[in-house]
């Protein structure tokens, strides 16, 4: 009988070692991606274009601050929940750089004074992967990414606090 359990316990531990996928040495493991706050922010320009910074939290969190020339002045924060949060992070993934670098996009037909886009992730560790450009360039590609940015503010339930709302002459500007 002892024979036949040390049999039974070599073959499972071989059948599990021949089933087990094996790693290539020097190659890690993928491990599942990071949980990363998102944060989106418009510059000013040379006139009356809102400026804001928003971020929102995988749990989603999401705390807008309006600097200038937008609806909302100051700070205002709401809950979106984990959904939207991951809706979000999805359509941004395209646009994503490498993780801890800085891409600034280049625009061939840019206008001049326009505000200035940028889109960060930003890992608890605290590392930083940004994305930035100049709004208002008339190429497709860049203008669809300007785009995709505003579809996230309405998704996340503040483009009605970043719209521009002053303009000259406003006692606000």
């Amino acid at each position: 009988m002892r024979g036949l359990t040390l049999s039974a316990i070599v073959l499972g531990t071989g059948l599990l070692l021949c089933c087990t996928p094996r790693m290539q040495p020097g190659v890690l493991k993928p491990s599942a991606s990071p949980s990363e706050e998102i944060r989106i922010s418009r510059r000013a320009c040379f006139g009356f274009c809102p400026v804001y910074t928003l971020a929102v939290t995988p749990a989603g969190r999401v705390d807008f601050e309006g600097e200038r020339h937008t609806a909302v002045l100051g700070p205002r924060s709401h809950s979106v929940g984990r959904g939207v949060y991951e809706n979000v992070r999805r359509a941004l993934a395209p646009v994503r750089p490498a993780t801890g670098s800085e891409r600034e996009v280049p625009c061939p037909a840019a206008t001049t004074d326009m505000p200035r886009l940028t889109v960060e992730w930003i890992r608890a560790d605290g590392t930083r992967t940004a994305l930035t450009q100049r709004m208002g360039c008339r190429d497709p590609d860049v203008a669809r990414i300007e785009r995709t940015v505003e579809e996230q503010l309405r998704r996340l339930e503040v483009d009605e606090w970043a719209a521009q709302k002053t303009w000259p002459g406003d006692p606000r500007g």
